[in-house]
């Protein structure tokens, strides 16, 4: 179903039954008062005509000759009436009158005479019985005819009322419509905000909502295109080195040389896995993919099996303190692994060969605080901002980028927080925050 039809039911229905609810209640409150209105005129014509009897023969109602016909009070649709003795003998009537109407009650009554329906009223005075009478028929036909002239106005009024609701909801409805031709008429790529000079005051939050989204997919495209340029770059060097060093492997004459070139490929190859590894694990953080089958670990965990898939050669060169090691972390252990040994990778990588490298970690109600120090050269308040982008490196690093990167994707993704700063004595300070499970 359309808006518009939908506003139309909306609107309208209630319109046309309101209408239709106030036109019966005048219709039925019409056809009461219009009862009544004719009754009170047999009344009063019962009334006249006695009224005039009493003052045309003021003697006993005895002297009084029956059978004698007075003029008719109008013609033969109109109000009838009969003048009778207390007796039952008959002194008069109209013409429009029926056999028997006056052998009657005092009072209203509906009566069928003739076959045919009647209201009569009855009065008794001075001796006679006045009785009138209107053919409840023609009462039928008048309360039509003022039904019928006080329900077509009614309902050309209503088929006008909705005519023009039809049209005001189809105007209103425009600038909706010229959102949606403008979004239509677009090509795939084009990803320019929608303008929202003329737009009215309901749908300003729409355009707004529509012009967010459309940021946040250039945003996104942009990101993707620049992913994939740098990943194509970054597997092009590791690449081309391992091609040029099995070349040179191949060529040599000696087998120190041979084993030299054949060193740098193994290098390269490494080089080119670890970064294969980098990117499928930001792959699998930027989309759809559920973590959620793996299990969870402690924070000592944690730290040990990081330290442990860190080079053999550099392990020696961590030292490890911390308390709360049985807290359980709220996310993967694969993940949280991931993320401190990223964090001890820079360390060693960025920090001289002779000193050591810190990790402590601590654990509150809710979190699980890892902190790693080095004796590096450390960086600028600048480079610790610009750390956590992708293929980003600081001076001449021979990483591939991406480490810190995934650090922050992982916090973002389990709502933990990662913080570079700057250690007084030199070198660097990362401070991971995951949440536990109390």
């Amino acid at each position: 179903m359309s808006l518009r039809l939908r506003l139309l039911l909306i609107i309208g229905l209630p319109f046309v039954v309101l209408w239709t609810a106030a036109s019966t209640w005048m219709l039925v409150d019409v056809r009461t008062e219009f009862r009544a209105a004719l009754d009170e005129r047999l009344a009063a014509s019962a009334h006249m005509v006695a009224g005039l009897l009493a003052q045309a023969a003021p003697t006993s109602a005895r002297a009084m000759s029956p059978l004698r016909q007075v003029p008719s009070m109008g013609p033969a649709s109109g109000v009838a009436c009969e003048i009778r003795l207390l007796r039952g003998a008959l002194v008069a009537r109209t013409a429009n009158s029926p056999e028997q109407l006056g052998v009657a009650a005092p009072g209203y009554q509906t009566r069928t005479i003739g076959g045919e329906r009647w209201r009569t009223f009855t009065l008794e005075e001075n001796g006679l019985r006045v009785t009138t009478a209107d053919r409840l028929g023609r009462r039928e036909q008048l309360l039509r005819e003022v039904g019928a002239a006080a329900a077509i106005p009614v309902l050309i009024a209503a088929a006008g009322s909705l005519l023009a609701l039809w049209f005001g909801v189809r105007s209103g409805l425009g600038p909706l419509e010229s959102i949606r031709a403008a979004l239509a008429a677009r090509e795939p790529g084009a990803l320019q905000p929608l303008p929202d000079a003329r737009t009215p005051v309901e749908l300003s939050p729409l355009v707004t909502t529509v012009n967010a989204l459309l940021a946040r997919i250039a945003g996104a495209l942009e990101r993707e295109r620049r992913f994939t340029g740098d990943a194509a770059h970054e597997l092009r060097t590791p690449l081309t080195a391992v091609k040029a060093h099995i070349q040179v492997a191949r060529l040599a004459q000696g087998t120190q040389s041979k084993d030299v070139a054949l060193k740098h490929a193994e290098e390269g190859v490494f080089r080119l896995q670890r970064t294969i590894e980098q990117l499928l694990m930001l792959a699998r953080l930027d989309g759809p993919f559920a973590f959620d089958h793996e299990d969870a670990a402690s924070a000592g965990a944690i730290a040990r099996a990081a330290t442990e898939q860190i080079a053999p050669r550099a392990q020696g060169r961590i030292d490890v303190s911390g308390i709360g090691a049985h807290a359980l972390l709220a996310l993967p252990a694969t993940l949280a692994v991931t993320a401190l040994r990223n964090l001890l990778d820079n360390a060693i990588r960025y920090s001289p060969p002779d000193t050591p490298v810190v990790l402590r970690f601590d654990t509150t109600d809710r979190w699980a605080c890892f902190q790693v120090e080095d004796n590096g050269s450390g960086m600028s308040a600048d480079d610790t901002v610009r750390a956590v982008e992708r293929f980003w490196r600081h001076g001449r690093g021979q990483g591939c980028g991406l480490g810190l990167s995934i650090v922050e994707a992982i916090t973002q993704r389990y709502g933990g927080e990662l913080k570079l700063s700057v250690r007084p004595a030199g070198g660097l300070i990362a401070q991971l925050r995951l949440p536990t499970t109390s």
